[in-house]
Protein backbone atom coordinates (compact mmCIF):
# COMPACT_ATOMS: atom_id res chain seq x y z
CA UNK A 1 0.00 0.00 0.00
CA UNK A 2 1.37 3.35 -1.08
CA UNK A 3 1.90 6.32 1.60
CA UNK A 4 -0.20 9.28 0.89
CA UNK A 5 1.59 12.44 1.06
CA UNK A 6 0.02 15.30 3.15
CA UNK A 7 -2.16 12.58 4.88
CA UNK A 8 -2.74 14.32 8.85
CA UNK A 9 -4.59 11.66 10.27
CA UNK A 10 -2.71 7.69 10.81
CA UNK A 11 -3.99 4.95 12.25
CA UNK A 12 -1.82 2.08 14.09
CA UNK A 13 -3.40 -0.44 15.69
CA UNK A 14 -1.54 -2.50 18.26
CA UNK A 15 -2.23 -5.62 20.59
CA UNK A 16 -2.81 -4.63 24.17
CA UNK A 17 -1.32 -7.41 26.50
CA UNK A 18 -3.36 -6.06 29.18
CA UNK A 19 -7.16 -6.05 27.74
CA UNK A 20 -6.04 -8.56 25.28
CA UNK A 21 -7.41 -7.00 22.14
CA UNK A 22 -6.53 -4.93 19.60
CA UNK A 23 -6.22 -1.06 20.33
CA UNK A 24 -6.01 1.37 17.32
CA UNK A 25 -3.97 4.39 18.17
CA UNK A 26 -4.63 7.90 15.87
CA UNK A 27 -1.67 9.55 15.67
CA UNK A 28 -0.64 12.85 13.12
CA UNK A 29 3.03 12.50 11.49
CA UNK A 30 5.63 14.31 13.69
CA UNK A 31 7.64 17.37 12.26
CA UNK A 32 11.56 17.30 11.18
CA UNK A 33 12.66 19.78 14.23
CA UNK A 34 10.19 16.66 16.94
CA UNK A 35 12.42 13.90 14.89
CA UNK A 36 15.48 15.73 15.99
CA UNK A 37 14.13 17.12 19.56
CA UNK A 38 13.24 12.72 20.00
CA UNK A 39 16.75 11.78 18.94
CA UNK A 40 18.14 14.59 21.31
CA UNK A 41 16.68 14.05 24.46
CA UNK A 42 17.55 9.99 24.58
CA UNK A 43 20.66 10.97 26.26
CA UNK A 44 20.60 13.94 28.73
CA UNK A 45 23.67 15.12 30.62
CA UNK A 46 22.86 14.79 34.77
CA UNK A 47 26.05 15.75 37.35
CA UNK A 48 28.56 15.11 34.62
CA UNK A 49 27.16 11.86 33.63
CA UNK A 50 24.86 11.17 30.58
CA UNK A 51 21.46 9.59 31.57
CA UNK A 52 19.39 7.73 29.08
CA UNK A 53 15.96 8.83 28.95
CA UNK A 54 14.59 6.86 26.36
CA UNK A 55 11.68 5.24 28.59
CA UNK A 56 10.49 9.55 29.25
CA UNK A 57 11.10 10.61 25.61
CA UNK A 58 9.05 7.79 23.73
CA UNK A 59 5.79 8.20 26.53
CA UNK A 60 6.26 12.49 25.93
CA UNK A 61 6.17 12.46 22.13
CA UNK A 62 3.88 10.30 22.15
CA UNK A 63 1.56 11.86 23.82
CA UNK A 64 2.11 14.66 21.65
CA UNK A 65 1.70 13.11 18.25
CA UNK A 66 -1.45 10.93 19.82
CA UNK A 67 -4.52 12.68 17.69
CA UNK A 68 -7.08 9.97 19.74
CA UNK A 69 -7.55 6.37 19.75
CA UNK A 70 -10.94 3.70 18.66
CA UNK A 71 -13.96 4.29 19.59
CA UNK A 72 -14.34 2.03 22.63
CA UNK A 73 -10.94 1.02 22.96
CA UNK A 74 -10.74 2.77 26.55
CA UNK A 75 -13.22 2.56 28.76
CA UNK A 76 -13.52 4.16 32.14
CA UNK A 77 -16.02 4.33 35.58
CA UNK A 78 -17.77 7.12 35.36
CA UNK A 79 -21.55 7.51 37.49
CA UNK A 80 -21.55 3.82 38.58
CA UNK A 81 -20.61 2.10 35.10
CA UNK A 82 -18.28 1.32 32.73
CA UNK A 83 -18.09 4.46 29.81
CA UNK A 84 -15.69 4.78 26.70
CA UNK A 85 -13.14 7.28 26.97
CA UNK A 86 -14.29 10.28 24.44
CA UNK A 87 -11.95 13.15 23.82
CA UNK A 88 -14.56 15.09 22.81
CA UNK A 89 -16.03 14.36 26.35
CA UNK A 90 -13.49 13.85 28.19
CA UNK A 91 -10.58 17.23 28.23
CA UNK A 92 -8.41 14.95 30.04
CA UNK A 93 -8.25 12.11 28.17
CA UNK A 94 -4.36 12.27 27.70
CA UNK A 95 -3.71 12.42 31.52
CA UNK A 96 -5.91 9.64 31.60
CA UNK A 97 -4.05 7.41 29.17
CA UNK A 98 -0.55 8.60 30.17
CA UNK A 99 -1.34 7.65 33.80
CA UNK A 100 -3.20 3.87 33.00
CA UNK A 101 -1.87 3.22 29.66
CA UNK A 102 2.04 4.48 28.98
CA UNK A 103 3.12 1.26 27.57
CA UNK A 104 0.32 2.06 24.52
CA UNK A 105 1.87 5.50 23.86
CA UNK A 106 5.77 4.44 24.44
CA UNK A 107 4.92 1.79 21.59
CA UNK A 108 3.63 4.25 19.30
CA UNK A 109 6.70 6.33 19.39
CA UNK A 110 8.65 3.81 19.09
CA UNK A 111 6.75 2.45 15.89
CA UNK A 112 6.37 5.91 14.91
CA UNK A 113 10.14 7.62 15.77
CA UNK A 114 11.94 4.41 15.61
CA UNK A 115 10.45 1.83 13.34
CA UNK A 116 11.69 2.07 9.89
CA UNK A 117 13.53 -0.73 8.44
CA UNK A 118 15.20 -1.83 5.83
CA UNK A 119 13.48 -4.52 3.38
CA UNK A 120 15.87 -7.45 2.64
CA UNK A 121 16.90 -7.60 -0.98
CA UNK A 122 15.10 -10.54 -1.92
CA UNK A 123 11.91 -8.89 -0.86
CA UNK A 124 12.76 -6.37 -2.99
CA UNK A 125 13.68 -8.24 -5.71
CA UNK A 126 10.25 -10.23 -5.69
CA UNK A 127 8.54 -6.68 -5.56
Amino acid sequence: MSRILGEERHALAVYDPVSGSAVTLHYRQPTSEERVAYQLSAFRLEGGQRRFCLGETRLKFGLEILTGFGTGDFLITEDGGEVPLDPERHPDWKERVKEHAPDLVSYLAQQIFEGLRVVPREEQERS
